[in-house]
């Protein structure tokens, strides 16, 4: 659509394009307001003076609101503000006729705003965790550094199969069903040989004096225990390896070919045999370790929740809600939850914006042993580096111990708006997947999707009882909420 030449000036309120009220309902007539007819004659007509009659009229009730949202940075407004005319001005002729111009512009100036935090807060993430991968590379934790020179004589001591436990799990990050695969063992299995092996690991480093939690502990291992190696080293190795090998002796391929041939005869024997026995075999390990059966507990978080799923439970977004996902028990990835409402925690950027929230909630009653926690939950607000801490799970045992599950940016959770031009689009923990998308109005009007992921944490003390749980925020600058919680038993 062509404005002409004064369009194409620098940008102020008087050369610049704004929306209208809507109608006005009059004994059953629609009277049409001055806003609704100012935008009909530039909508039919192709008018520029009746916009830049509106942009002077509208413009500070655009330009304010981003200005709050965007906490007083004014160059920032006026591009929002030039974001929503564009908006209006492309989409004059299908909204409709009753529209209410104010509402339509706040609500305009919300969301345009918060995309363009979002925007910001997404370079300066990047920003941030490429220095903090710098920082990382060049100064090493001080609990890594006590914990480096001890740890391999440490696993040393382990016994063969609580060592390749560990070494599967946390140092090559596989999750159970690999780790049982990998040792011919059920899921859970292997869930509890690694939970035991990482226990004698920490009581053997406790006895070379280095002390750290089961978390703290699972962390390390799996962040810096196995650092990447430089680029196309491996493939290097790879080449000179097969070089060598090449090149090896024609003598010592004929002893291997040797010592296979003396092998034939045993190995035809030994499937012979196996054929005869597999299904007596077979019935014997199904019939000790029958199929897995888990039994799953959904928490009540009813008294908890500060947000129901109907309306929006941040200030300022009027419709948007969850409600497209349904209130009641739902099962996602074979996992039930009992879905009331919303738990959302406070984040900086919503402290600056004055949103009334909680940092924590405490005392979520369990009363029960659990081997996996689920948790139903996703981010809001803007965009934290990956890896960013932005809530815990404290689990509080019956024996007064306790430990924490750190919920991080980008390994189990994302924001809940899926903007198609997120720079980043999935998680990374395997044991994260989105569980639920949908729709609301807000989303929709900007080309985006809502969305909940489910991540499953592992109990590091599944023997023991869970008396309480609490739910805490990380005060990063994004905001954490939680939809629902499940156990297995």
């Amino acid at each position: 659509m062509a404005f002409g030449p004064r369009m194409r000036q620098p940008w102020n309120r008087h050369n610049f394009l704004v929306g209208f009220h809507g109608l006005r309902v009059l004994k059953g007539r629609y009277v049409m307001t001055d806003d609704a007819q100012q935008l009909s004659r530039f909508a039919r007509e192709g008018d520029e003076a009746a916009f830049r009659e509106l942009v002077v009229r509208h413009f500070d009730l655009a330009y304010s609101t981003a200005l709050r949202q965007l906490n007083g940075d004014a160059q920032l407004a006026e591009d929002v503000a030039q974001s929503v005319f564009t908006d209006l001005a492309r989409k004059a002729r299908l909204l409709p006729r009753n529209v209410v111009l104010t509402g339509w512009l706040y609500e305009a100036a919300c969301f345009a705003a918060a995309k363009a935090v979002r925007t910001e807060q997404r370079r300066r993430a990047r920003e941030q965790e490429a220095l903090a991968m710098l920082q990382f590379t060049r100064e090493p934790e001080p609990e890594w550094e006590r914990l480096r020179p001890v740890l391999d004589a440490a696993m040393g001591k382990l016994s063969a199969k609580d060592r390749n436990a560990v070494l599967l799990h946390y140092f090559e990050r596989k999750d159970f069903r690999a780790v049982g695969a990998a040792l011919r063992v059920t899921d859970d299995a292997a869930q509890k040989r690694v939970s035991r092996a990482l226990r004698k690991l920490r009581a053997i480093l406790a006895r070379s004096g280095v002390t750290a939690s089961a978390s703290s502990l699972a962390v390390l291992l799996s962040t810096a225990g196995v650092p990447s190696a430089p680029a196309g080293l491996a493939l290097s190795v790879a080449k000179t390896s097969l070089g060598a090998a090449a090149a090896a002796p024609a003598s010592v391929a004929m002893v291997l070919m040797e010592t296979l041939a003396s092998f034939r005869a045993l190995l035809l024997g030994a499937s012979i045999l196996v054929l005869f026995l597999g299904g007596s075999i077979a019935h014997l390990v199904y019939a000790r370790h029958p199929a897995e059966h888990r039994h799953f507990t959904t928490l009540d978080l009813s008294h908890s929740q500060n947000g129901d799923l109907q309306n929006s439970w941040t200030p300022a977004y009027g419709n948007n809600h969850l409600a497209a996902l349904g209130q009641g028990k739902r099962i996602f990835k074979g996992v039930p939850f009992d879905i009331q409402g919303v738990i959302q925690l406070q984040g900086q950027e919503f402290k600056r914006r004055g949103y009334p929230l909680p940092e924590s909630i405490i005392g979520i009653p369990v009363g029960s042993c659990a081997r996996s926690l689920y948790v139903l939950h996703a981010n809001s607000g803007t965009d934290d580096p990956v890896g960013t801490t932005v809530a815990s799970l404290v689990l509080h045992y019956s024996d007064g111990q306790q430990t924490e599950l750190a919920i991080r940016h980008g390994i189990h959770l994302l924001d809940w708006w899926d903007w198609p031009d997120a720079p980043v689009r999935a998680t990374k923990d395997p044991n994260t997947a989105v569980a639920w998308t949908g729709r609301n109005p807000p989303a929709e009007h900007h080309g985006a999707r809502i969305r909940l992921f489910e991540t499953r944490f592992v109990n590091p003390e599944p023997e023991k009882q869970i008396q309480t749980i609490d739910y805490v925020s990380g005060m990063a600058n994004s905001a954490p909420f939680m939809v629902a919680l499940t156990i297995d038993r």
